[in-house]
């Protein structure tokens, strides 16, 4: 029995020639692929080192200028500081002279509080008794004489208003007197709590670092 005669056409037979020359297009263009992604990759790495070196650049620059601004503020410190010791010194001499001289005025001070309380030993102050805006010394003295004191036979050296004149209707103004004896003070300030109730009293002149 004769053999089937074949349907396929001479074309439709590929050969291996044909074949491996598709492969070699296949791999020719895939390499070409490959080139290029790999110049795009390369390319696009570049830019990124390239923006980070001028960044670190730019950063390595402004630690330099600070560091150098560091140390020219130093350098400007260290002046300063040299140049304030001389008015630190002189600050200091200045401190203990504003001591010596507040210890020297707390001083004088005490001593002048001393020297009025001394000087007030032998005063009283009379609060109470009325009289006119344009009183007289002698006429403070009479009033004071009055206060049915002279049984104790006492010497007055000044009796006088004190403060600044005021009108009828206010309280009267103190009377400021002195003895002429110590002792004469000691009586008067004893028999004081005999004038109760009369509406005048007498004290003692403090100071008036002590009155206040």
């Amino acid at each position: 029995m004769p053999p089937k005669a074949s349907n396929h056409t001479i074309e439709e037979y590929v050969t291996m020639a044909q074949v491996r020359e598709l492969l070699d297009q296949q791999k020719d263009f895939y390499r070409t692929l490959l080139e290029q992604q790999e110049k795009s990759f390369k390319t696009c790495v570049q830019i990124i080192v390239d923006s980070s070196n001028r960044r670190t650049d730019d950063l390595s620059k402004q630690v330099y200028d600070l560091k150098v601004s560091l140390e020219m503020t130093q350098k400007d410190f260290d002046d300063f500081k040299i140049s304030c010791k001389p008015w630190s010194k002189n600050c200091m001499e200045t401190r203990t002279d504003l001591d010596t001289i507040c210890k020297s005025m707390i001083s004088i001070s005490d001593k002048t509080e001393y020297l009025e309380g001394q000087s007030r030993r032998q005063n009283v102050v009379v609060n109470g008794i009325k009289g006119s805006g344009n009183e007289k010394v002698s006429e403070s003295e009479e009033k004071v004489r009055k206060l049915q004191l002279d049984h104790l036979k006492i010497e007055l050296d000044w009796a006088h208003r004190t403060g600044k004149p005021m009108a009828l209707s206010e309280k009267p103004r103190p009377i400021v007197v002195r003895f002429l004896r110590l002792k004469d003070k000691l009586a008067v300030l004893d028999k004081a709590k005999n004038l109760k109730g009369s509406g005048i009293f007498i004290n003692k002149d403090f100071p008036e670092a002590v009155q206040q």
